[in-house]
């Protein structure tokens, strides 16, 4: 029977990558002592979490056990915020425990995410060269019109970092996939500051809800549902003229594998 709950979670099933051509599944969910409060299932193998529609009109997320901490809640019920929130927040949390759990497949681990996205940039068109450093970390750059990226996972972590060195045109590209969709008119959480130069000025119009500058003109975010994702971006000189083609470099820590597939067709 479909139920609003369910009809919610389908659409935002749909909106989640595919991990090695696993679809994600929707069921009903029974939660003990909240009969008038249903919750639905979504599940990909070992992966799962319960959806819920609160009586505010806000949707919850909450991963069972072992990672039974992790819950999060969503204001409203837009598929594409709820989705969203689990690629920048949930999933990660739930793929860090999965990993804690099998300790000797760790590196096999790594090695499996690494493949899923070097595959989806074949698919895309995109040719990565993969590489290893001593300090246990394997990664994938590649080219993306002008700009640089690579992609590096290192030790047992279930979360990688992103790096673009680039024009400032092709960063507000790559920065959309990682940072919250605009929440509405008169929500700006942040305007900048005075003398903080021209790259971190279009930076905040572009994110306004979502990134902060210093007056070193060093803009920076961080997921604001607790999850592990945070970045910077630096312009090579503060003050130089600002333009398409202005030089900055830009990271990204924290990002997980189901992030990082949904915004590949940006980044390839």
């Amino acid at each position: 029977m479909h139920t609003p709950t369910t009809t919610l979670a389908a659409d935002v099933a749909a909106l989640l990558p595919k991990r090695l051509h696993t679809e994600w599944t929707v069921s009903a969910a029974h939660r003990e002592g909240h009969p008038d409060h249903p919750a639905t299932r979504l599940a990909d193998g070992q992966r799962r979490f319960l959806l819920l529609l609160n009586d505010s009109g806000h949707t919850t997320l909450t991963a069972p056990a072992p990672a039974a901490d992790t819950s999060l809640t969503v204001e409203g019920s837009a598929p594409t915020a709820i989705a969203g929130a689990a690629l920048r927040s949930l999933l990660p949390r739930i793929d860090r425990d999965i990993i804690r759990l099998s300790p000797p497949r760790q590196r096999q681990h790594r090695l499996q995410r690494l493949a899923e996205i070097d595959d989806l940039l074949r698919e895309l068109g995109t040719s990565a060269e993969r590489f290893e450093r001593a300090d246990d970390t394997t990664g994938l750059s590649w080219q993306c019109g002008d700009a640089f990226v690579s992609f590096t996972l290192r030790g047992t972590s279930a979360t990688g970092s992103v790096s673009f060195r680039g024009g400032l045109g092709a960063l507000e590209r790559f920065l959309a996939p990682f940072l919250p969709p605009h929440p509405g008119p008169g929500r700006v959480r942040t305007s900048p500051l005075r003398g903080c130069g021209g790259v971190a000025r279009r930076v905040v119009a572009a994110f306004p809800h979502a990134v902060e500058a210093d007056e070193d003109g060093l803009v920076r975010f961080a997921d604001a549902d607790g999850g592990p994702l945070q970045g910077w971006v630096m312009p090579r000189d503060i003050n130089s003229p600002t333009g398409p083609t202005t030089p900055v470099t830009a990271g990204v820590c924290g990002a997980g594998i189901d992030l990082m597939l949904s915004a590949l067709p940006t980044l390839a």
